[in-house]
């Protein structure tokens, strides 16, 4: 086992910012380094929705409609066919 591993309790909490209104989301995070220093590292990303970014027009209305049949009974995200 590492010994940094033993002092990972001494470090602040992951923080997980946004996503913003242009679609930033901003992670912060402290681990040690080699020299055993207390280090912050920040990384942003850009989210999207794969509804909007993958699919085209179709598909995102056909999304919206209301299940029927057999699909009415199942969970909301489950999209397979029978």
């Amino acid at each position: 086992m590492d010994e940094d591993d033993d002092l990972d309790f001494l470090l602040p909490p992951k923080q997980v910012i946004g996503p913003d209104e242009n679609g930033l989301k901003t992670v912060i995070e402290y681990k040690f380094n080699d020299e055993g220093s207390k280090v912050k590292i920040t990384t942003k990303s850009r989210v999207r929705k794969l509804a909007s970014a993958r699919l085209n027009k179709r598909a995102i209305e056909r999304r919206s409609w209301h299940k029927f049949g057999d699909a009415a009974n199942e969970d909301a995200d489950s999209y397979g066919t029978a």
